[in-house]
């Protein structure tokens, strides 16, 4: 099979990568061991009722622990299983694939306003549905309906953590939340313990690419961009203010990385062969070293409990000394 796609076929693509994200010899960055879940608790942990004040500024009330929770986003699932919530679960989006259980339940579109079926998840009858500050005209129809939908906008490690904390406290896990968010906190600390003497200038230079045509990065106010520099490393775009930019490949040979990363899922252009293929390409630095890492693009782009394992792994890749 070719590796070229049709446009129409490579913009459909790329499409889904963004929504993901809104997601030499070729190597595979060594992966951390699985996160440890926090333990399940008995119903009736938190305190119900509970009000709280989510993300688009709204008062929402929770009267009883959630016996039917519909999510629709990726990272709030692995959030609602990771707490212990994830029998309470009875929808998710079509692209909540982790853990593997979550494929088991209810699919109610997909990630946007547009590709959100509100007609199915008003059908599921949920006491609490955990949705995106940036699915508002959803949210907006749910609510509406009468349904208790609490809107999560994460931006940062810290309001991961917190993140982590309120979905213990809503689903009646609020032990296993603040056990989890803790951990979490831990594992970052380490890393960052890790590789934080590492002097600036031996920080080595990273190129993050999303995606080939058009050539894409992540800027340093994504959680991608976030994490390299975490990870000690430095991003040879950290000077753009987009989060999503369209870059030069001239000057990303200019620029001349020393290790380059990228999504699994974009494994085909991430090869020796086809990154050799680039004009000019063959002569960087990452390149030349065999310093070509794939990462699991669903754990680097979603801002959930296992955004701690991306971290290790991004530092594992880019300080492989420092993990022995």
């Amino acid at each position: 099979m070719s590796s070229r796609l049709s446009r129409p076929m490579a913009w459909a693509i790329l499409a889904l990568v963004m929504l993901a994200l809104v997601a030499c010899t070729q190597l595979v960055a060594p992966a951390p061991a699985p996160a440890t879940e926090a333990p399940v608790e008995e119903p009736g942990a938190s305190s119900f009722p509970l009000t709280v004040t989510d993300a688009l500024s709204r008062t929402v009330t929770v009267a009883s622990r959630p016996q039917r929770i519909v999510s629709t986003l990726p990272s709030n699932t692995e959030m609602l299983f990771a707490v212990g919530a994830g029998d309470q679960v009875v929808g998710v989006t079509k692209y909540c694939n982790y853990p593997p259980e979550a494929a088991t339940r209810a699919q109610v579109g997909g990630i946007t306003n547009k590709s959100l079926s509100v007609e199915a998840i008003i059908a599921l009858e949920p006491d609490l549905v955990l949705a995106g500050a940036e699915q508002d005209q959803a949210i907006d129809a749910l609510s509406n309906a009468g349904i208790p939908v609490v809107a999560l906008r994460l931006l940062s490690f810290d309001e991961v953590y917190s993140a982590v904390e309120l979905v213990g406290a809503l689903t009646g896990h609020a032990e296993s939340g603040t056990a989890l968010a803790a951990a979490m906190r831990s594992h970052t600390e380490s890393v960052q313990a890790a590789v934080g003497d590492i002097a600036e200038s031996d920080r080595p230079t990273v190129f993050y690419e999303v995606w080939h045509e058009p050539l894409m990065t992540a800027g340093p106010g994504t959680f991608i961009g976030q994490m390299i520099e975490m990870a000690g490393g430095r991003s040879i775009f950290a000077d753009v203010s987009e989060d999503w930019p369209q870059v030069s490949a001239e000057v990303v040979v200019e620029r001349d990385p020393a290790v380059i990363l990228g999504p699994d899922s974009h494994s085909d252009q991430l090869t020796a062969e086809a990154i050799s293929a680039r004009p000019g390409w063959s002569e960087i630095a990452a390149v030349k070293d065999n310093r070509i890492y794939l990462l699991d693009g669903d754990m680097v782009s979603r801002p959930g409990p296992r955004v701690v394992d991306a971290l290790e792994t991004i530092a594992r890749a880019l300080h492989p000394d420092r993990f022995q």
